[in-house]
C-alpha cells in the first residue's frame, strides 16, 4: 500500500474498510443460521424469555462487543497554491473526519486498528459501546501489515478481547465480525471462511502493491468495518478485518491475527524499538496463550545476568501474570532504565524467581532527535518519514522543517522508513546532510547539519 508518489489514488478492484470523507469500504460477513455449541457458560444479561434462542454467535457478541470500539478522527489539511499563486492567495484549510474501527487487547487501554484508519495528524477519539468517549495517542504503526496500535487512559479496567491463533482457521468455519459500519454504533455479520492465507494483488505499481496470507470471507459491505476483529465462534480474534473486493459481492478480506501478534512484538509493541531500553530476552516465535518462552539470552546481557535460559517459560512479571508477550513487554515499556524487574519462569517443572535489572540502550527512534531533533516515524502512507514534532532548538529547526513534512530522501538516497534512515545516519556519522522532502505537496531540498 505504501507508495514513492504523494498522489494517493483510490483502488479501483480493493476498498479498504475505513471511512474517510466521502470514500468507504469494508469488511463484513455474510449471514449465517446455523446454531452452535453454546461458547460459554454464562447466561447473565439473557432473560428467561430469551435463553432458549441463544445460540453461540449471540454469547460471542455479548461477551466480546464492548471491546470493540468505533475510531473517529478530524484531521485539518492546509493545501498551498504553487508559487506564484501563493503570494495573492492564502493556504485553504478543509476539515474531514476518518472513520473506522478497533479491539480493545488488553485492560489497560492498548487497541488494536488498521493503520489506515489513522491519519498522520489530527486528534483521535475512541467511543465505546456505552457511549464514552476517550482521546487516544498512537503508540505505533506498521504500515507494511497495516496494523496500529493505539493507547486510552481509562479510569477503569476495560473489556478486552482474547487474541486467539490463526494457524488452524479452517475453510467453512462460521466466523463472526463486529464493526462500526457507516459511523453507526457496532454491527455484527456472520458469515464463513471463504479461504486461507489468500494472497491479494492490488492494482497500480510499487513495492506495497501485493499483501500475503490473507484470509477471505464471504463478506457484505459495510464501511467503517476496518480494524474491527474476525472472531471465531469461541469468541477468539483470528483477524483483523481489512478490505473487501469492490467489484464482487461477498468477497473480504482479513490480516491473519499470528502475523499481526509477529508485529506486536517485533514492530508495533517492541520496547525496544519504543524505549531506550535493553534485556536481552528473545521470545519464542508467537506463542500461544499462557505459553511465553525465553528462545535465547544474549550473552552479556540482563538477561544472562538475570540467570534466564532458553526454553525458560515465563509465568509473571511483577504482579501480574503473563498469558502471552504483550503482558511482558507491556510491563517492560512501562518500567524505567535502572529498574529490577521481578519474574517467576518454569524450568523443568519447577517455578524460579529472578530478577531482571533493566539497562539502557538507545533507540533508533531516540537516536534520530537527538541527532536531528526531529520526532519521526513511519509515514503511514509513503514510504519516507513523517515528521511529528521539532526541536526548536535543534538541526531540524534551522533548516527549517516542520511538524507534517514528509521526508524521503538523504544525500539522494532513498528513505523506506524509520529503521532505514537510522542506518543511514549511523553511516554517515558526522557533517552535513541534503535532505528531499514533500510539503503540502510540493518538493522541497535543503542541507542539514547533525548533532
Amino acid at each position: 500500500m505504501k507508495t514513492r508518489r504523494l498522489t494517493c489514488s483510490l483502488l479501483r478492484s480493493f476498498a479498504l474498510c475505513a471511512v474517510f470523507g466521502s470514500t468507504s469500504g469494508a469488511v463484513s460477513l455474510a449471514a449465517q443460521t446455523a446454531h452452535a455449541a453454546f461458547a460459554t457458560p454464562s447466561d447473565v444479561g439473557f432473560s428467561a424469555a430469551q435463553l432458549p434462542r441463544v445460540n453461540s454467535i449471540v454469547r460471542v457478541v455479548a461477551d466480546v462487543g464492548p471491546a470493540v470500539v468505533n475510531i473517529y478522527q478530524e484531521v485539518v489539511r492546509e493545501t498551498e497554491l504553487p508559487w506564484p499563486y501563493n503570494q495573492l492567495v492564502p493556504s485553504q484549510r478543509t476539515r474531514s473526519t476518518s472513520l473506522g474501527s478497533g479491539v480493545v487487547i488488553d485492560p489497560e487501554g492498548y487497541i488494536l486498528t488498521n493503520q489506515h484508519v489513522i491519519q498522520p495528524r489530527g486528534d483521535i477519539q475512541v467511543e465505546f459501546p456505552d457511549g464514552a468517549r476517550h482521546s487516544a495517542r498512537v503508540i505505533n504503526i506498521d504500515p507494511a501489515n497495516d496494523v496500529a496500535l493505539l493507547k486510552v487512559d481509562a479510569q477503569q479496567a476495560l473489556q478486552a478481547a482474547t487474541l486467539g491463533t490463526s494457524r488452524d482457521v479452517m475453510v467453512g468455519e462460521s466466523v463472526i465480525a463486529i464493526g462500526n459500519p457507516l459511523g453507526n454504533a457496532n454491527t455484527v455479520t456472520t458469515g464463513i471462511v471463504s479461504s486461507r492465507f489468500r494472497d491479494v494483488r492490488l492494482p497500480g505499481g510499487g513495492r506495497g502493491e501485493r499483501f500475503r496470507d490473507f484470509i477471505q470471507i464471504d463478506a457484505p459491505i459495510n464501511p467503517g468495518n476496518s480494524g474491527g476483529p474476525l472472531l471465531n465462534i469461541k469468541g477468539e480474534v483470528i483477524g483483523i478485518n481489512w478490505a473487501i473486493a469492490t467489484e464482487a459481492e461477498g468477497i473480504g478480506f482479513a490480516i491473519p491475527i499470528d502475523r499481526v501478534r509477529s508485529s506486536l512484538s517485533d514492530t508495533l509493541f517492541n520496547p525496544l524499538v519504543l524505549r531506550d531500553v535493553v534485556t536481552g530476552i528473545t521470545i519464542d516465535g508467537v506463542p500461544t496463550y499462557g505459553h511465553v518462552r525465553v528462545a535465547a539470552a544474549q550473552p552479556g546481557s540482563p538477561a544472562e545476568r538475570a540467570g534466564l535460559r532458553a526454553g525458560d517459560e515465563l509465568l509473571r512479571v511483577g504482579d501480574r501474570e503473563v498469558d502471552w508477550e504483550f503482558d511482558f513487554n507491556k510491563a517492560v515499556y512501562e518500567a524505567d532504565v535502572g529498574e529490577v524487574l521481578e519474574l517467576v519462569v518454569e524450568r523443568e517443572g519447577e517455578r524460579v524467581p529472578l530478577a531482571l535489572k533493566l539497562e539502557s540502550q538507545e533507540s533508533p527512534m531516540q537516536f534520530l532527535l537527538r541527532r536531528t531533533g526531529m520526532r519521526l516515524h513511519d509515514h503511514p502512507k509513503f514510504y519516507g518519514v513523517f515528521v511529528e514534532d521539532v526541536d526548536p532548538t535543534g538541526p531540524a529547526a534551522r533548516l527549517p522543517i516542520r511538524s507534517g513534512d514528509h521526508i524521503d530522501g538523504l544525500d539522494g538516497v532513498d528513505v523506506d522508513d524509520v529503521a532505514h534512515l537510522h542506518r543511514l545516519l549511523r553511516e554517515r556519522g558526522s557533517g552535513p546532510v541534503e535532505l528531499h522532502l514533500f510539503r503540502a505537496g510540493r518538493a522541497l531540498r535543503g542541507t542539514m547539519p547533525l548533532r
